[in-house]
């Protein structure tokens, strides 16, 4: 785990928030959440993603999530996958 992620790893998370995408996250311990993000929210000075999976409202350190996949968007280049 790191203490920050890559700016333009950022940038993919805004978008994918701003355009209410579907994603699947994975996290240093192989945990995954899909669902809708919403927002990226500043709790306890730790940036959390903050999304909405079939069990309700997930939030998520950024620092954990090491995969995003935005999938199942109608316009095909919508549709990414980024490890870092």
């Amino acid at each position: 785990m790191t203490s920050h992620i890559p700016c333009d790893a950022h940038d993919y998370f805004e978008i994918v928030c701003m355009r209410r995408s579907l994603i699947k996250v994975t996290t240093y311990n192989n945990e995954e959440y899909k669902g809708v993000p919403y927002s990226i929210d500043i709790i306890d000075r730790k940036e959390k993603l903050k999304i909405e999976t079939f069990k309700g409202s997930e939030s998520i350190l950024l620092t954990d999530i090491i995969k995003l996949q935005a999938i199942g968007n109608k316009v095909t280049h919508h549709n990414f996958c980024i490890e870092w």
